[in-house]
């Protein structure tokens, strides 16, 4: 039985106002000469790279993106409704995610870049059982971080990044809270919110292979707020990897392709206890311009949750735009 106990509200304390304050003094630093002519799209080599919203490049650059996508599990087996010891139903139906997403990055040096982003996730059923087992989750906040360049060559370049995330997860729980009020549960919470505040740090690295092919790797550990009420502050990973093909270094057409691989320990789609959430990514774009990218996703996505016999499987496609400065 759950109670409705509550996490405080994280106020502006450290975290936040180390950030204002390194964001206050970089604003004061004007970019690199090179700033205002020279970027353009990462490339090292001759190679031109397809960043992927899973897996991000590793180029101190100045851009805009944001990114508006769906995806959809089908008949997905829910615990069944147990009420005092009793199994009233079993149920099963579908799932849908919808997510949204901004995000802005600026080069105050040619070596270091300040990063600022907003997005929402809703994972919830779409049928009475699915919605009546599974709830609706809302998962909404803010990135802040920096990403500084630690090395380039030739061919690679290695970048450094931290950063912190302050995020809002609600939950609507319709069978716990009918379990509540059966078993007489004093003050019954059907609408919980959990804020959390997380410290992330981590590398990425970019080879150019050769004129046609690129690959980007992330590694990427964090520490904070767990999603899950009543749960300790937890260390968690993500890693990714993705390679990327330029058609118009191979044959001159203005389009690009990408498959994206990423883990994670801590699901940035759901509350429930998750073992680990794979995430897929196929991207296809238009770059036939220097300085802009649109591309088509088509996602994947497979959640292992303790709780669950087997896991949950999702497909999905996604828009990505994203503008150099």
């Amino acid at each position: 039985m759950r109670t409705a106990n509550r996490r405080p509200r994280i106020g502006p304390a450290a975290p936040w106002t180390a950030a204002a304050l390194l964001t206050a003094a970089f604003a004061l630093c004007p970019p690199p000469p090179a700033a205002a002519q020279d970027i353009r799209r990462p490339a090292l080599a001759g190679h031109t790279f397809l960043s992927t919203d899973l897996v991000p490049d590793a180029f101190v650059r100045t851009y805009v993106r944001n990114t508006l996508g769906f995806a959809q599990a089908l008949d997905v087996d829910f615990q069944a409704v147990v009420v005092r010891g009793d199994t009233l139903v079993t149920l099963d139906g579908d799932l849908i995610y919808a997510t949204l997403g901004f995000e802005y990055q600026h080069a105050v040096k040619d070596w270091l870049a300040v990063r600022a982003g907003v997005a929402a996730r809703t994972r919830l059923g779409t049928q009475v059982a699915s919605l009546v087992a599974e709830g609706v989750t809302v998962n909404g906040g803010i990135d802040f971080g920096w990403l500084a360049r630690l090395h380039q060559s030739r061919t690679t370049s290695l970048c450094g990044e931290v950063s912190f995330t302050s995020q809002t997860y609600t939950i609507i729980d319709v069978q716990q809270f009918v379990e509540d009020v059966i078993d007489r549960v004093p003050d019954p919470v059907l609408i919980d919110e959990v804020p959390t505040v997380r410290t992330n740090g981590g590398l990425r690295f970019a080879w150019a292979a050769s004129r046609a092919f690129g690959v980007t790797l992330l590694g990427e550990g964090s520490y904070g707020e767990s999603p899950r009420r009543r749960e300790a502050d937890s260390w968690e990973y993500q890693f990714g990897a993705s390679v990327d093909f330029d058609a118009g270094a191979a044959f001159g057409v203005p389009v690009g392709a990408a498959f994206a691989y990423r883990q994670a320990s801590l699901s940035p789609l759901s509350a429930d206890d998750a073992k680990n959430t794979y995430q897929t990514a196929l991207r296809l774009a238009y770059n036939g311009q220097p300085d802009f990218i649109i591309a088509l996703d088509i996602t994947g996505v497979l959640n292992s949750e303790t709780d669950r016999r087997e896991s949950i499987k999702a497909g999905g496609a996604q828009v990505s735009l994203r503008y150099y400065f």
